[in-house]
């Protein structure tokens, strides 16, 4: 079996690759930013540049994709909106035509618990309605595109998709900008520790295994043309998060912070999204606490010959 991963350089998409060479499966990337020295085989491509993305599908004709290209940093999509939203939807439609022809079995979607933030604010399941006053973020916005379009080829074209909704990730090979990353980096280096806001933003990380394990488990036929939200096993404020970190390092200093670049983000306040789905169709639920994660992050660290308090 043959699986494509868009977006395959990077650091989620490097272990949803790895899932699957560890499955046995013939593992090829598609990433702008691929290189022969990277740990799979793959071709340098841009997701949006069409001609060139059909060609690799028809050229490798992959059983499954796994797709992950796309603008994954709010901030970023908010400060350069134009080419965010023509990765991650031109992107994603690159993508889904191009498996379309080449008659790909599955398109396993990269999506986002943010969608959340246009649904009502009692609403925790796949199957709740988007709301048509719009999302708030064209972050957001664009991952309920991606959610769209897989449905419209599933219905026009009969091509099999599955999206996961997932919430903020962690892990080995992350980059500075997530939240958890910037925590231990500021940590080791004696603090502060910045937290944006009064720290009450409620999160529900999930580490990079178990989201790898559930595009993984994607492929099976009940997932086929489903949703599925992916959550950490304990929803936490950044504030607790700051706390925790603080505490590994021998509690270096917190300070809280105004930034105007992170508004509209994700609001966790009021809801508690169900992974009930994922759990009775897949098989899935989340193995890593928050507190095993925190403490192989600063092992890797110590490993890796950094200066760690």
């Amino acid at each position: 079996m043959r699986c494509l991963v868009t977006g395959g350089s990077g650091f989620i998409g490097g272990h949803v690759a790895q899932r699957f060479r560890d499955e046995g499966w013939e593992v090829l990337v598609l990433d702008s930013q691929w290189s022969p020295a990277d740990a799979f085989p793959g071709v340098a491509v841009d997701i949006t540049d069409e001609a060139a993305v059909a060609a690799v599908f028809a050229d490798w004709r992959p059983d499954v994709v796994a797709h992950l290209a796309g603008v994954a940093d709010a901030r970023s999509v908010l400060a350069e909106p134009v080419p965010a939203m023509h990765v991650n939807v031109t992107g994603t439609t690159a993508v889904l035509a191009a498996a379309t022809r080449a008659r790909t079995s599955r398109v396993v979607i990269a999506g986002s618990c943010w969608v959340y933030n246009a649904m009502p604010v009692d609403a925790v399941d796949e199957d709740e309605p988007f709301l048509p006053s719009g999302a708030g973020h064209p972050y957001t916005t664009s991952m309920i595109t991606k959610e769209f379009l897989a449905r419209d080829f599933a219905r026009l074209h009969g091509l099999e998709s599955t999206v996961l909704r997932y919430s903020p990730i962690y892990g080995p090979g992350m980059w500075p900008g997530l939240v958890v990353s910037a925590f231990l980096r500021a940590a080791a280096s004696g603090g502060p520790l910045v937290v944006y806001g009064d720290g009450t933003e409620r999160r529900a990380f999930l580490h990079t295994a178990d989201l790898a394990d559930a595009f993984f488990r994607a492929v099976r036929p009940a997932a086929a043309n489903q949703v599925f939200n992916l959550e950490g096993p304990e929803i936490v404020t950044t504030g607790e998060l700051a706390q925790r970190v603080s505490a590994l390092f021998g509690g270096v200093p917190i300070e809280h912070r105004e930034e105007p670049a992170r508004r509209g983000e994700l609001v966790y306040s009021q809801r508690f999204v169900s992974t009930e789905k994922a759990r009775r169709l897949l098989g899935w639920e989340p193995r890593i606490t928050l507190a095993d994660g925190l403490r192989a992050e600063l092992a890797a660290m110590r490993g890796a010959g950094e200066e760690v308090g």
